[in-house]
């Protein structure tokens, strides 16, 4: 179970660094009441990103002890405050590239 949280937060990690990095490109073209929120939403993200490889550390280290479930029980919630996250940056993203008129609207 180690080697597989270990390899499945390594794509966690390279998928937000991806995420980050693509947002961190758009920001210059955003108005500045964009970017401040934008990059409040990246700062939430980044802790709780650490907050969940704190968790992965105490579910791999308490894997065989009584507090196994409670551990992998804050690893889902950790997980889940992350993805949610997520979805507000790419959501606060899209908003501003609409605001700016950055986005492409697709013809119904």
């Amino acid at each position: 179970m180690s080697h597989f949280m270990s390899f499945s937060f390594q794509n966690v990690g390279l998928v937000l660094r991806k995420l980050i990095g693509s947002v961190d490109e758009i920001l210059p073209s955003l108005p500045q009441s964009s970017r401040t929120e934008i990059e409040g939403t990246q700062k939430l993200l980044s802790k709780d990103l650490a907050d969940l490889i704190s968790k992965m550390r105490l579910t791999q280290q308490n894997a065989v002890t009584s507090l196994s479930e409670e551990c992998k029980k804050q690893m889902l919630t950790a997980s889940h405050a992350l993805a949610v996250d997520a979805k507000n940056l790419l959501d606060s993203v899209d908003q501003a590239r609409v605001r700016a008129n950055l986005a492409k609207v697709e013809a119904e």
